[in-house]
């Protein structure tokens, strides 16, 4: 980030509310002043930051909530162990298949895609015992050996797994918290300059100006004066004498405009993870988007987003380690239709054109979904209710 510079008085000290350093913030490079200011966008700060980890969040849940199937052709199998299980641990570390998914998920959001480690060695069939999701900063390869977290591996057991393939770049530099680290920096520092605004009540950073001239070691005594004062009595008023005044630097959260800033960024975040806006609660460049129904809303999310990016992707690599060849041996499919149905009247109405209008379901059928005993009156196809065991007559006299 560039050198900034902003004007201020010429006769002034700035100082830092005691608010400011819950967030280890460099004020004056925050608020730009005479130095520079980085934020290392790292996975910690990118899924600090509400947006981005409400849009990992949703991925990761919709794709790890898919219905997993074993498939050759258009014939569905019984799941075989790597499909059933494909992470194994010893317990407490017992992964499950859901858990698995939201990890490759969850990886693939945040860094555009996983790699895929095998452990455990193969069974008679040739397949891993375990595969584990790794995020692509946990490996690296100095020219002769492949390495996790430093440590050396077999680099035959790993299988990247791309989200998106970047041409001309590495695997590093096409990664989300990459891409969009202008943005994530953005929505840090709005959202920690937020929480010092509203814990300090105001602006955190402030000027105290005075019309007498002062030397560099009497601005530094009167700043180290003020902030000791305030940092031990926060809650009494400071006093200046001779002509000097404390006045606010920075950005004013309580004026108009400040919020939509802050919309815009986390409606860019949003784009960056192709995720709706408004399914994690920022406002829509296109305005109101209440008028789609569920069905809309999910498939717009499930074709243009999770089948091609994460769900496809995923069943792929995962189809890899079946046994077989690549065409005609099994594959893994994950199928995300659940989230592309509509309201229980809008399905059972294309049930009802799907049937040509004729009825479908038995009473006993719908008695039975909606916990009701069967009635023999209205469906003679039916099963009869249990019969209620009589009671001696003897027995209810005695009672």
């Amino acid at each position: 980030m560039a050198k900034r510079k902003h004007s201020r008085p010429e006769k002034g000290v700035a100082v830092a509310s005691p608010a400011s350093s819950y967030h280890d913030f460099d004020v004056s490079g925050l608020l730009g002043h005479d130095s520079t200011y980085v934020i290392n966008v790292s996975e910690r700060v990118a899924l600090a930051v509400s947006t981005f980890y409400a849009c990992v969040r949703t991925i990761a849940d919709l794709v790890s909530d898919g219905d997993v199937q074993e498939m050759k052709g258009t014939e569905v199998l019984p799941p075989s162990r790597i499909v059933l299980r494909p992470m194994v641990g010893r317990r407490p570390n017992i992964v499950t298949r859901r858990t698995w998914l939201w990890l490759a998920a969850a990886c693939s959001a945040v860094y555009n895609g996983f790699y895929l480690h095998e452990r455990g060695g193969r069974d008679s069939d040739g397949v891993p015992m375990s595969l584990v999701p790794i995020a692509p900063p946990r490996i690296t390869f100095d020219s002769e050996e492949w390495r996790l977290d430093g440590n050396v591996i077999n680099g035959q057991e790993l299988l990247y797994v791309p989200r998106a393939s970047w041409p001309m770049t590495d695997i590093d530099a096409g990664s989300t918290v990459k891409l969009a680290r202008d943005a994530i920096a953005a929505a840090w520092a709005q959202q920690s300059y937020s929480a010092d605004f509203w814990q300090a009540g105001g602006p955190p950073v402030l000027v105290i100006t005075t019309d007498q001239a002062l030397s560099k070691d009497q601005a530094v005594e009167l700043r180290d004066r003020y902030a000791e004062q305030r940092a031990a009595n926060p809650g009494k008023p400071a006093v200046i004498g001779r002509g000097g005044h404390i006045e606010p630097l920075g950005a004013d959260l309580s004026g108009a405009g400040a919020a939509g800033a802050g919309e815009r960024t986390d409606r860019a975040i949003a784009q960056y993870l192709g995720v709706p806006a408004w399914l994690v609660n920022v406002s829509h460049a296109a305005g109101s988007m209440v008028y789609q129904n569920a069905a809309a809303a999910g498939l717009d999310l499930v074709r243009y987003n999770l089948r091609p990016g994460y769900s496809g992707p995923i069943a792929d690599a995962w189809s890899e380690f079946l046994p077989g060849g690549y065409l005609t041996g099994r594959r893994v499919h994950i199928g995300l239709d659940h989230l592309t149905e509509g309201t229980v009247l809008e399905q059972y109405q294309a049930f009802a054109i799907a049937t040509g209008g004729k009825s479908w379901m038995l009473p006993s059928e719908v008695r039975s979904k909606t916990h009701m005993p069967i009635d023999m009156t209205l469906d003679e196809q039916g099963t009869p209710a249990p019969a209620i065991e009589s009671i001696p007559a003897e027995e209810t006299a005695n009672a």
